[in-house]
């Protein structure tokens, strides 16, 4: 097949219909994406009942894990691991967390965070380790 026979294979209307459907696609990607900031966190160890803080309190909280102490600090509705008995440190390296949904762990000490906003809704649909 030549080059025109290939150009008449796509009209206007194909064309204006594939750059419909790609700003779709991506005005979906924003709108349903979006994250909302946390209210809460819900902090679980096996070594201790279940702690829900309050991230606009700013405070610091410490967790008994498996392999002693960890702790979090509060700071302008965000969370974070600011020390822990891991030997590698990454849940200390991830950082501030602040969006509804998001969850943090120190794993070798078996402590997890997850923010949750105000509406029971995550933002996600599933997760898997």
């Amino acid at each position: 097949m030549n080059h025109s026979g290939l150009a008449s294979l796509f009209t206007i209307a194909d064309k204006i219909l594939f750059f419909f459907s790609a700003a779709l696609i991506i005005a979906s990607y924003f709108y349903f994406w979006q994250s909302t900031p946390a209210h809460y966190a819900v902090v679980k160890s096996p070594q201790q009942n279940a702690l829900f803080i309050d991230l606009n309190d700013p405070k610091v909280h410490n967790v008994k894990g498996h392999l002693g102490i960890s702790t979090l600090k509060v700071h302008d509705g965000q969370i974070r691991f600011t020390a822990s008995p891991c030997k590698n440190k990454i849940c200390i390296q991830s950082g501030w967390h602040q969006h509804g949904g998001a969850i943090t762990a120190c794993l070798p000490n078996r402590i997890s965070v997850q923010l949750t906003s105000q509406s029971s809704t995550p933002g996600y649909d599933a997760i898997i380790f």
